[in-house]
């Protein structure tokens, strides 16, 4: 593809007026730039990063070999996606400059979890520690340290009184909204839990299989055991294993359940209730599934932007606004109200920590000009976040 023709796919697409073909073409070259190119700081400064994209796709438009000259004018294409994507939060210089200052900010989330044992008996988590590890006998952090009043009997053993004869044959890791936790299980799989969210699990597992129950969103790297397949089974879905990592977010207050690959294979199972009949997709690295009432799907999806919360970052790639409230939502443990409803369905792209106050977000999705926010700290009740035009 020549210059002129990439650059006419590239404003077809940005008007809107791409054929299904067309359109995923472009974002096939946008797919492959993200390998070698970072997404856009919404943090960094915009003359700069204006500067930058430019330079970057000088340098593409540079004689090259002609044997070279399809992928070059593909990666022209590409970075003036990225150019595009750059920009996008900096529509106008006026509203960059625009200091917002907001009199009630909410700091960030941070370490912390309850563990329930098989007796009710509930251990809140050190918030200094970044996670457990479940061992034969017992139960420790990552650090070493132990877990006073924990100690696994084992199977067959007999529960006494208190948490440290107890025999947790199942165990419960929850994080809180604002919360988040680690977990090796003992078969050393690696748990990487998400605020509000919740992992139930055995002790130790026996049988042909290994079974984990999730509710929220989890990050998981599967230590591998072809004799014993490992499932993870949300509410609506069952994902079977074999030594793999991937991400599961099935919240229970939002519409879809999403299963995302990083490396090995999945399959995901979900049985249709009304129609008596399964639906079952193999998945394979940087596809995603997403079970939506009782249609499953399958699309292929930038894996940075699925996992960043594992990096303590958002990362919003051509995401609703809605979407991204949802994270702050639970991340910083706020009510979201919507004063401008249609502003649910503004698209945005950027990034940006996890780990500043809330204002850090919020303002950087202010700069757009496209929507504002209020921050809300009434005495004794939930803080909240008022989204306005």
């Amino acid at each position: 593809m020549d210059k002129k023709k990439a650059e006419e796919l590239l404003n077809k697409y940005n008007q809107g007026e791409c054929t299904p073909e067309e359109k995923a073409l472009v974002e096939r070259w946008y797919h492959d730039l993200l390998a070698v190119q970072p997404y856009p700081s919404i943090n960094q400064d915009p003359a700069t990063q204006q500067a930058e994209s430019l330079e970057a796709l000088k340098a593409q438009l540079a004689p090259r070999p002609t044997k070279l000259q399809p992928y070059y004018w593909a990666a022209a294409a590409i970075l003036l996606v990225a150019l595009a994507t750059a920009l996008y939060f900096y529509q106008s210089s006026s509203i960059v400059n625009r200091k917002s200052e907001f009199v009630n900010d909410v700091p960030p989330g941070y370490n912390q979890a309850t563990l329930t044992l098989g007796d009710g008996t509930k251990v809140e988590l050190d918030s200094a520690q970044r996670g457990i590890i479940i061992e034969d006998k017992n139960i420790k952090y990552q650090s070493g340290k132990s877990l006073p009043g924990v100690k696994l009997s084992g199977e067959g053993g007999k529960e006494g009184k208190g948490a440290e004869t107890s025999l947790p044959t199942s165990l419960t890791l929850s994080t809180p909204k604002g919360g988040q936790y680690q977990v090796i299980l003992e078969d050393g799989t690696k748990v990487w839990l998400n605020a509000a969210s919740t992992l139930k699990y055995p002790s130790r597992f026996s049988g042909n299989s290994r079974e984990v129950f999730i509710e929220g969103e989890a990050f998981f790297e599967i230590k591998e055991d072809k004799t014993k397949p490992f499932k993870v089974i949300s509410k609506n879905q069952e994902i079977l294993v074999l030594g793999t990592s991937f991400n599961v977010a099935a919240y229970s207050d939002e519409t879809n359940e999403r299963t995302t690959l990083i490396e090995g294979k999945v399959r995901v199972k979900t049985q249709n209730l009304k129609r008596k009949t399964y639906n079952v997709k193999l998945l394979s690295p940087a596809q995603q599934a997403i079970l939506n009432g009782d249609s499953l799907t399958v699309s292929r999806v930038t894996v940075e932007s699925e996992t960043a919360w594992r990096n303590n970052l958002f990362i919003f790639h051509n995401e609703p606004l809605e979407s991204i409230m949802a994270k702050v939502a639970r991340w910083y443990n706020v009510k979201i109200i919507y004063t401008y409803p249609e502003a649910k369905q503004l698209l945005f792209w950027g990034e940006v920590s996890r780990a500043t106050p809330i204002s850090s977000v919020l303002k950087n999705l202010e700069m757009t000009g496209r929507v504002h926010f209020n921050i809300e700290a009434p005495t004794g009740a939930e803080r909240r976040v008022t989204v306005t035009k």
